[in-house]
């Protein structure tokens, strides 16, 4: 295998390191999640500048070296900087590829993943960063093997109706009030299932027409939150960031 390779890759995680280096954590197209530096790249004269800022889509020449891979040349092919312009975007951004970072293994690629997180991003300047968050969750999980069972009680199969239902996360799907044990926490409508299986099925770009009320909101929220934290067995930390912004 050579030294030099190309990628296409999105920059999810950025810290300085030296003088004017930074390490970068990217998520590739063919390579899945991997760390690299980018010497230099905090001068002003530095070429690489633009390809390498966060949330940069680019296209990299990376060298392989011992320990971490160098960037050696970046060619931008979107930077989505205008999610920086609006602070609730950033967040919402920031989430994204948070989440995204901690569920992904390194070196594991996933092409539909890949996309699926640049659509989420471009989407995220439109008008419903929220819904497109929610989206974004539950795609994750169904591309990473964790789809939740949202077609009827997962216990004693009773169908979808006008009940309430839980997510319980343990057993990967929904159950019905009777086979929920007395639980009161991921309580789910039948209204709520409906928008969760649309918006594993629906074309992103049309995400936008899908109505959803304050009340599914909450719901969806409050339920794919717990069911992400415990496939992947730890909070992220811009959720809080985002939680104290919008009050979710």
């Amino acid at each position: 295998m050579g030294k030099l390779y190309r990628v296409d890759a999105l920059i999810i995680r950025a810290r300085d390191f030296g003088e004017a280096d930074k390490i970068l954590t990217l998520y590739t197209k063919e390579c899945g999640k991997i760390q690299a530096i980018a010497k230099g790249v905090r001068k002003p004269t530095s070429r690489l500048r633009g390809g390498v800022q966060m949330f940069a889509h680019s296209r990299l020449l990376l060298y392989r070296g011992r320990s971490l891979d160098i960037v050696s040349q970046s060619e931008s092919v979107e930077s989505y900087g205008s999610l920086q312009e609006d602070l609730v975007r950033l967040v919402y951004a920031s989430y994204l590829v948070e989440l995204l970072d901690i569920a992904v293994p390194e070196r594991e690629p996933n092409e539909n993943l890949f996309l699926t997180t640049l659509l989420s991003l471009r989407l995220l300047l439109g008008d419903d960063p929220e819904l497109v968050c929610r989206m974004f969750e539950i795609r994750l999980l169904y591309l990473l093997g964790y789809r939740p069972y949202l077609s009827g009680c997962m216990i004693c199969r009773q169908v979808l109706g006008t009940g309430t239902f839980f997510l319980d996360s343990k057993a990967g799907g929904i159950v019905c009030a009777k086979c929920s044990g007395g639980r009161v926490e991921n309580r789910i409508s039948s209204g709520t299932i409906f928008v969760m299986q649309k918006l594993l099925s629906m074309d992103p770009r049309q995400i936008f027409r899908l109505k959803v009320s304050p009340e599914q909101r909450i719901e969806l929220e409050k339920a794919l939150e717990n069911y992400l934290e415990y496939h992947l067995d730890r909070a992220v930390k811009a959720k809080k960031v985002l939680k104290g912004l919008i009050k979710i």
